[in-house]
């Protein structure tokens, strides 16, 4: 048993009050002889118990009115025997404790919100452990990077001792914490236990209630479904279920809410879509700042743990800034890029990560389907433009074949970053083979159809029935000659792709959209697969796609209904060879084909990580960031074999923290065994960082309970709580009726002796 109000106890003591007088009246009494009295003495010595156990009686009720007002006043709670171990039958106990890395925020040097919690639940598990009789079953929920079941319904208090010890921090997680009610609510309705009491512990952050607390008067919508408010109410019609949500947040004792300051690292990026060796890339560095001032915020990069680089931007409060650095790299292969900030409040959003993979150059292979004819009108004239000096250190490197070297196998496109199949007459299976391949191994395609495509060919191997990377049946030419028919110009359909990054300026784009176009290939109508982008299409009445990109494996696919031909082929298509507009549509085309659909390398906390590798890998081992703290471990997962010869590597699913995952192994190639070192970078969600916490009142509203409290149901302050068993009001009734007893006995007695 506990008080609300425990200085009031001593009130008790005034039960000497009616004693004293008591004996203060026996005291007051002297005997005085008197003969006249004499003939009464025996009467009243009949009468002597009678009066002595009316007069105890009495004092009795007289010293239990003091006890009772001043218990009554004190407000005891019977919640120790009542609220947590219930009427003597098995109660099932959950604890829910919001693992999202917001509950790492330390405000001035105190305890973070997840420590409050974590001591709340100690102090719960100490109750239980107290409790000779008990026989409740715990069950302990970690809501982090994904919900978790820690421990689940178990009698033995050992298990849920020992991973509260082990709960030593937050995960790097972002998320609401509907989804970790909702697998609650799964594992009550299959335990179907009678006596549920639900502990949620969180610092209250407005993501954490996610759309409950955006819309809780809003009626129930497709949208809205299984909000944290649904499982709430779901939770609290279960009969004998009891729901306590417990603020262990920064505002928890105002109850106000507010905003925390907070200055996060949102994004480390390259500014060109792919690193080149020896020349030099701009880095940049995104700062936001959620709190309401000004900061100057000092700015560190480290590349591979070297000598790190540091620049101070001035952040205005709610905006973001940048920082620039210009890095050039002398070794090719994977780096790792690590921007910090100092610690502050909330460490875990301080820091970003970024693997980069640095080229010597982006390696081009053009089959060039004009590679017999005069070479200023092959097409190798024109993508030269990209490599126009091999004695410098150009950014790409253009190799050229004609199509018997691809028919016969006599080149491998996936040794390449972008494979070009410029106006190549046909496919074979050989060659369909090996696109495929270097498709599959992330490598790009580009493919531009002119005068020689065979439209059959193409359909048959690059359609495949809407199984290839082409998302389109192909149609035969359609407009005339240059010059002779009506041309027609471009519309950019994608205005923001990366793959028209030159043209981002508004007269760019007018000068692109300017460019006349005589003759295409058209597209069959309803043929566009789900999967395709249009980034721009003809001004013909059929609005032709005239450049599609597409997906498939881990590369990307081009295609182009008309294509750049030089300047000397008087039969031209369109006048796309303008250099100020074929140089920056080549440039932009090949930066972005020869980077893969989705990098593997780049990842959030919680994703899998794993990639296509090009052996076998074999004695595969993890070595994960400083802020997991565990040693390095093997994987014992198998890899999977895939199409064209390669393997997936063992997939690493607990991504629990921010930072570098570097995974050793050995390849397997048929030349020998090679080593190979490949890092992940894994960052959190920035979007957790908003540390913005709901009122109370509005929480209170929003999930549908009766009270948000700040500390355990046992102790809490607040008079709403359903779960205790408070006896202020029946102390309060007793003193009444004691008061009623005792004038009644009173005026019994009075009459009697009267």
């Amino acid at each position: 048993m506990s008080f609300l109000n425990p200085a009031l106890v001593a009130g008790t003591l005034l039960f000497a009050v009616p004693l004293v007088i008591h004996l203060l009246n026996r005291q007051r009494h002297k005997k005085r002889p008197w003969a006249a009295m004499e003939f009464l003495l025996r009467a009243w010595q009949k009468q002597r118990n009678r009066l002595r156990n009316e007069n105890l009686l009495l004092l009795l009720l007289r010293c239990l009115v003091p006890i009772l007002l001043a218990l009554a006043i004190a407000r005891p709670v019977l919640q120790g025997a009542a609220g947590l171990f219930g009427d003597g039958g098995t109660v099932h106990h959950v604890v829910v404790i919001d693992g999202s890395y917001s509950m790492g925020y330390r405000e001035d040097g105190s305890s973070s919100s997840f420590d409050r919690a974590r001591t709340m639940v100690g102090k719960l598990l100490d109750r239980f452990e107290q409790n000779q009789d008990r026989s409740d079953k715990v069950t302990m929920v970690l809501g982090g990077v994904r919900p978790r079941f820690l421990v689940r319904g178990d009698l033995d208090l050992a298990s849920a001792r020992n991973q509260w010890l082990a709960m030593q921090k937050p995960e790097d997680g972002a998320g609401e914490l509907a989804d970790s009610l909702r697998q609650v609510l799964t594992a009550l309705e299959e335990g179907n236990d009678p006596d549920v009491r639900v502990y949620v512990f969180t610092d209250l952050q407005a993501r954490s209630l996610g759309k409950a607390l955006q819309a809780p008067d809003e009626k129930p919508s497709a949208e809205l479904t299984d909000t944290a408010r649904d499982v709430v109410e779901q939770l609290k019609k279960r009969q004998g279920t009891q729901v306590h949500w417990i603020d262990t947040g920064p505002f928890a004792r105002t109850r106000q809410g507010g905003i925390a300051d907070n200055v996060q690292v949102t994004e480390l990026r390259v500014q060109q879509p792919a690193a080149v060796l020896r020349t030099p890339v701009d880095v940049v560095v995104t700062l936001k700042n959620r709190g309401q001032a000004a900061v100057d915020s000092e700015i560190t990069l480290e590349i591979d743990g070297g000598e790190p680089m540091r620049k101070v931007v001035n952040v205005p409060a709610g905006a973001e800034g940048e920082a620039d650095f210009q890095v050039v790299f002398r070794e090719n292969g994977r780096h790792r890029l690590r921007a910090t900030l100092p610690a502050d409040g909330l460490v875990a959003d301080d820091e970003r990560f970024l693997c980069l993979e640095v080229r010597d150059r982006i390696r081009v292979l053009l089959v060039d389907g004009e590679a017999g004819s005069d070479p200023l009108q092959s097409h190798a004239f024109v993508w030269r433009m990209l490599d126009p000096d091999p004695t410098s250190l150009p950014m790409f490197a253009v190799d050229v074949v004609d199509l018997v070297a691809l028919l016969g196998g006599q080149c491998t496109p996936k040794d390449y970053d972008v494979v070009v199949l410029a106006d190549v007459e046909r496919l074979n299976e050989r060659a369909t083979t090996a696109v495929l391949d270097a498709l599959r191994a992330g490598r790009g395609l580009f493919v531009a159809f002119g005068e020689r495509a065979d439209v059959a060919s193409y359909n048959l191997h690059l359609h495949a029935a809407g199984e290839g990377p082409m998302p389109f049946r192909l149609l035969g030419k359609q407009g005339g000659p240059l010059g002779s028919a009506v041309a027609r110009n471009l519309t950019i359909e994608a205005r923001e792709h990366p793959l028209l990054r030159e043209f981002a300026e508004e007269s760019w784009r007018e000068i692109l959209q300017a460019v006349p176009i005589a003759r295409w290939h058209g597209v069959a109508a309803d043929s566009l697969g789900k999967t395709a982008t249009v980034l721009a299409r003809l001004t013909d009445a059929d609005r032709t796609p005239v450049l599609v990109a597409n997906d498939f494996g881990e590369g990307k696919a081009v295609f182009l209904q008309s294509p750049i031909a030089s300047m000397y082929r008087a039969e031209r298509w369109n006048l796309l060879h303008e250099l100020n507009v074929a140089l920056p549509f080549l440039f932009g085309t090949a930066q972005w084909l020869a980077l893969p659909a989705l990098d593997p390398f780049q990842a959030q906390v919680g994703a899998e990580l794993t990639c296509s590798l090009p052996a076998r890998p074999e004695n595969v081992e993890v070595q994960r960031p400083e802020r997991d703290g565990r040693a390095k471990a093997p994987l014992g997962e198998e890899p999977v074999a895939l199409a064209g010869d390669r393997f997936r590597m063992p997939s690493l699913n607990d991504t629990t923290f921010a930072g570098f995952y570097l995974f050793d192994m050995v390849l397997d190639r048929p030349a020998g065994k090679e080593a190979l070192a490949l890092p992940f970078a894994v960052n959190v969600d920035p979007d957790e960082g908003d540390l913005r916490y709901a009122p109370h009142e509005q929480a209170r509203t929003a999930l549908g309970i009766d009270v948000v409290l700040d500390n355990l149901p046992a102790i809490a302050e607040s008079a709403d709580d359903p779960d205790r068993s408070e006896l202020g009001s029946t102390f309060l009734l007793m003193t009444l009726l004691f008061v009623l007893a005792e004038a009644a006995l009173a005026r019994y007695v009075s009459v009697r002796r009267n």
